[in-house]
């Protein structure tokens, strides 16, 4: 079963990306990064335990954590599951 290469990839220029990744640093050097560790703390707590974890999320949210360290907590917690891709 071959498949014709793709040929309409996405490609994103370069200076947004550049863009993005120095925005990104001045949010995490402006933002209280100790509220941040302390959200980051609770949402992992609660993801060990049974709480809800919505509001813990919008904490971490309105602290201005990242998707990523989000993302990162709770892979902490539940770990990334991957698919078995059988050819």
């Amino acid at each position: 079963m071959d498949e014709a290469p793709v040929e309409d990839i996405l490609k994103v220029d370069p200076s947004i990306e550049k863009d993005q990744r120095e925005r990104l640093k001045a949010l995490r050097e402006k933002r209280d990064n100790l509220k941040v560790s302390d959200c980051r703390e609770r949402l992992k707590k609660a993801a060990q335990g049974k709480d809800n974890l919505l509001p813990h999320i919008l904490e971490a949210v309105r602290a201005y954590t990242t998707l990523e360290e989000i993302s990162n907590t709770l892979r902490e917690v539940f770990g990334e599951k991957k698919k078995k891709i059988v050819l």
